[in-house]
């Protein structure tokens, strides 16, 4: 009897169809190893079947972008922290820099050559269903003498959509952790989702309102920036990695040189995307006039 219930059992498994609907109901982790490994029938079915692999973000989700549809990778979120929202929709969640030291294979060394294998599963994966497609670069300097706003925008990624790897390799291309206070990832679109707004007008406000509601992915690069200008961005000022230790670089600085040492040792090449300088615009200083409010 008991015998027979393991065959039944055995025989069901091997039923695509029926292996699909019992895959489905996995969480990501699960699917995205341990089901693997089960056997090369698990393993087939897990690659080749479209709802699971866009389940994983390995296969876009051929769906408009809209906020709220939007749903972010939460197993990259939880890897990457700082790069991707930790909730699935971003609702409310303060808006922090880059920090490459909170990097899961930066926290744990040991972890470093699964992450840089050239096959690594994270580098593939989207970073949000369905897929952001336009990626821009926004810098904002601020002086005493006025703000300039520098602007730059990578090829529409049209097929496929913007993968992680792409996305971890254009900040660590970016040379601005060696002289600025932060990078931080804005999730812009026509209703932005965490990115900060200008509550009054001005050149500097308009274009930055612009180029955040024409891209999907914005990288906000800020110079000369203090601290309370970033609290009126909505930014958390205590996420901003600008310690200085004896050679003069912010611990940022440090671990992008220590990332790309080893990319090197393991073999990676560097993916690079042609930014396309775009207008640079300038405007007098005003502390009122360039306020913004965080959403």
């Amino acid at each position: 009897m008991g015998t027979s219930k393991a065959t039944a059992r055995h025989d069901a498994l091997a039923v695509p169809e029926i292996l699909n609907l019992i895959l489905e109901e996995l969480d990501m982790k699960t699917l995205l190893i341990s089901a693997q490994r089960v056997c090369h029938l698990w393993r087939n079915i897990i690659q080749e079947t479209s709802s699971l692999q866009e389940k994983l973000f390995l296969e876009p989700r051929n769906t408009k972008i809209n906020n709220e549809m939007r749903i972010f990778n939460p197993l990259l979120a939880t890897k990457f922290p700082t790069f991707i929202p930790e909730n699935e929709r971003f609702i409310s969640q303060p808006i922090q820099c880059v920090d490459l030291s909170s990097v899961d294979f930066i926290v744990h060394p040991e972890k470093q050559s699964a992450y840089l294998r050239p096959d690594a599963s994270w580098r593939h994966m989207l970073t949000q269903q369905p897929p952001a497609f336009k990626l821009a670069s926004i810098t904002r300097v601020v002086n005493s003498h006025g703000v300039d706003l520098m602007r730059s925008r990578a090829p529409p990624f049209y097929t496929e959509g913007l993968r992680m790897g792409s996305l971890f390799d254009l900040i660590l291309a970016n040379p601005g952790f060696l002289f600025t206070r932060g990078v931080t990832i804005f999730h812009g679109g026509a209703s932005p989702v965490n990115t900060p707004f200008f509550n009054s007008g001005g050149v500097i406000a308009d274009k930055y309102q612009e180029i955040v509601a024409q891209n999907d992915v914005i990288l906000s690069i800020e110079r000369g920036v203090s601290p309370e200008i970033y609290n009126e961005m909505g930014v958390d000022s205590n996420s901003i990695q600008d310690e200085e230790l004896e050679d003069g670089k912010s611990v940022d600085a440090i671990t992008r040189d220590f990332i790309h040492s080893a990319y090197q040792e393991a073999g990676l090449r560097m993916l690079k995307l042609p930014l396309k300088k775009l207008q640079s615009e300038n405007e007098t200083l005003k502390r009122k006039s360039t306020a913004v409010v965080g959403l």
